[in-house]
């Protein structure tokens, strides 16, 4: 099994874990994900969500920070979806750092 799809798999883990209220354990698999410049949204939209839940803006800047820099910088720059994701996390850091203050 190659790196791409074990970042997979702990994103469809991490879902399920999601679902049965394990909030933790999903963390911890998205945040190795976005550890290894995971080049899909899943990892970063679900932690900028539950950080966001819980309050924790530093850890939601941090983690859209890093994705923007996941599709600026690592992304095949050809990707369709590439530039409409870079701008969506843009948008959600800023609305982000109005929050912290």
């Amino acid at each position: 099994m190659g790196a791409f799809d074990r970042q997979v798999e702990r994103n469809l883990k991490g879902i399920q874990f999601e679902k049965d209220g394990q909030i933790e354990r999903a963390i911890k698999l998205y945040e190795r994900n976005i550890e290894e410049n995971f080049e899909g949204n899943h990892p970063y939209d679900r932690l900028a969500i539950i950080y966001r839940k819980r309050n924790q803006i530093d850890d939601e800047v941090r983690v859209l920070g890093k994705a923007i820099w996941v599709f600026e910088n690592v992304v095949y720059k050809e990707r369709a979806d590439r530039l409409p994701k870079l701008q969506k996390f843009k948008k959600r850091l800023e609305r982000a750092r109005k929050v912290k203050g």
